[in-house]
């Protein structure tokens, strides 16, 4: 009870004056979180029409780790009545002047409040951004692989993983979900691509675990696995890789959950 009342209070600060972003705002304003004001000067969609890629400029000093690998950011995108709330997107590339950002936007059949504001997005347009919590993508010096496995949803973070990693690193590409978008990633002699539907995903990812465990099973800290999507699906690709990797040489993480589109 005492928590709940707590956070009834911080929703009423939070909305005091100002757009309401809820509890998550409070606390990130008590992190003092860097924020800055993000302005649309250029869209196109891409890959096929199922993703929308949006170039942002802004009015304000943008943060170096802004264009750090793979860097992430988080965008507060309007609910009506006052409210905003905050998604997570991936950094999908930026000029060398760094004068501006791109993001790239899933366009969901089910549009959530982030796809349903790239949909009809116009230049001028702006959002408000913070950003808190990026790590900048990075392997150890004797990392000899790396395994990538998401849906569409971290496709634009695979695909800016795969351009930030140095020609040394084997890269192995497993995409899965409702869209092919493997022909959206290069592939060549050091990148290995491959879409497997989401009925087979889980079995394939496997799959592929007990091969490269059996090509590398005397330096099993010489690969790292990242992986993110939805969330029962990587709840299970977790169990899978327990054991099997340093804790340290894994990243998975659940984007969105099945069980949260179907009740919307």
């Amino acid at each position: 009870m005492r928590l709940r009342a707590v956070r009834r209070v911080m929703r009423l600060r939070a909305g005091v004056g100002s757009v309401s972003r809820g509890f998550q705002g409070v606390v990130l304003k008590a992190m003092r979180a860097p924020e800055f004001r993000l302005r649309v000067v250029s869209t196109a969609l891409e890959c096929g029409g199922l993703m929308k890629r949006v170039s942002f400029a802004s009015p304000d000093a943008l943060p170096e780790s802004l264009f750090e690998p793979a860097a992430w950011v988080r965008l507060w995108f309007p609910m009506g009545s006052g409210r905003e709330v905050q998604r997570g997107y991936t950094i999908a590339g930026h000029p060398p002047d760094r004068s501006r950002v791109d993001v790239s936007f899933y366009l969901h059949q089910t549009s959530g409040p982030a796809a349903a504001w790239a949909l009809h997005v116009r230049s001028g347009s702006e959002l408000v951004a913070t950003m808190a919590g990026s790590q900048p993508f990075s392997v150890a010096e004797g990392c000899q692989g790396v395994v990538l496995m998401g849906d569409e949803t971290a496709f634009p973070a695979i695909r800016a993983i795969v351009s930030s990693l140095p020609n040394r690193v084997r890269v192995y590409v497993m995409l899965t979900g409702a869209h092919d978008l493997s022909g959206f990633i290069e592939a060549d002699e050091r990148v290995e691509v491959r879409y497997v539907p989401t009925a087979k995903a889980l079995h394939a990812f496997r799959k592929l675990q007990e091969q490269l465990h059996m090509l590398h099973d005397s330096q099993p800290e010489a690969w790292f696995c990242w992986a993110a999507g939805e969330s029962s699906m990587m709840r299970s690709i977790r169990a899978s890789i327990r054991g099997a990797l340093p804790k340290g040489d894994t990243h998975v993480q659940g984007y969105w959950a099945q069980r949260a589109v179907l009740r919307f």
